[in-house]
């Protein structure tokens, strides 16, 4: 191999001093913003909310209203962020894109109040937005809503998305149970100290998934659906929804499971 030329010296200093600086504020802006470092979060800075933003989110979140000051200001900051941050395209005729983005970003806010890590940026990073049930190419079948890990992608109906927050405490929110599905795959990746502790709640939630008499539980049970029964991630959204929407009837038909949730939320 011929040594290099002198131009082709200087040419490779420049791209090894280059890729040290990109690390080098990649690290920084990491450590200082919380936040991964990528081209869309650098375009896209956390806009501030305001005060139709805030009434609005109070007339459809029922626990909003419950919280405590500290509690609001956590979700209102967090929320913000969410909302900035997340690439939201919309297909179809849906005049109320605003509203829309709320509803998802205050199911993701609320679902991970408690948690230190409430970002989703190893499971989200595009949400789909149509106005009414969508035909899947993917299965080949008519959705309300879904969650594509391998793409990390939440698609939803609109129509169907606000339907889940007009009746707050009948354990049916679309929001809520799609976001279920991302925390779980979130969590599934991570190896930190909450993670662990997530997992650990999964274990035991899967005991009693695939206990003997679950199913006649599931059918005696007003408090968590049918649907429930699907599989293991089914159960876990359905009973993520039912945690947020009816907390005391899930307390009192499924005590073990409430506190296992509970745990695992940090709530």
């Amino acid at each position: 191999m011929e040594d290099l030329t002198e131009a082709q010296k200087q040419i490779a200093a420049i791209i090894l001093v280059v890729g040290l600086l990109f690390v080098f504020v990649k690290a920084l802006y990491e450590r200082f913003v919380h936040e991964q470092f990528t081209f869309f979060n650098l375009f896209h800075p956390v806009k501030p909310i305001n005060a139709k933003e805030r009434n609005f989110i109070a007339s459809f979140l029922v626990p909003f209203r419950t919280f405590n000051p500290e509690q609001k200001r956590r979700f209102l900051k967090r929320f913000t962020w969410f909302k900035s941050k997340k690439q939201f395209v919309f297909y179809g005729d849906i005049q109320n894109e605003e509203e829309i983005k709320a509803y998802v970003t205050a199911s993701a806010i609320l679902t991970t109040l408690g948690l230190k890590n409430f970002r989703f940026e190893n499971s989200i990073s595009r949400i789909i937005v149509y106005p009414s049930k969508y035909y899947s190419n993917i299965n080949k079948r008519h959705h309300l809503g879904e969650y594509n890990p391998k793409l990390k992608t939440l698609v939803f109906s609109a129509e169907d998305l606000k339907h889940g927050f007009k009746i707050p405490n009948d354990s049916l929110n679309l929001g809520i149970h799609e976001i279920a599905h991302a925390l779980l795959f979130e969590k599934r990746l991570k190896s930190t100290w909450e993670a662990r502790k997530f997992k650990v709640g999964l274990t035991k939630l899967k005991t009693v998934f695939n206990s003997v008499n679950f199913n006649d539980r599931i059918n005696n049970s007003n408090y968590i659906r049918a649907y429930a029964k699907t599989n293991f991630m089914e159960f876990f959204a359905v009973l993520v929804e039912s945690f947020f929407e009816n907390p005391s009837g899930l307390r009192n038909d499924f005590p073990e499971l409430y506190f296992y949730l509970k745990k695992m939320l940090n709530y």
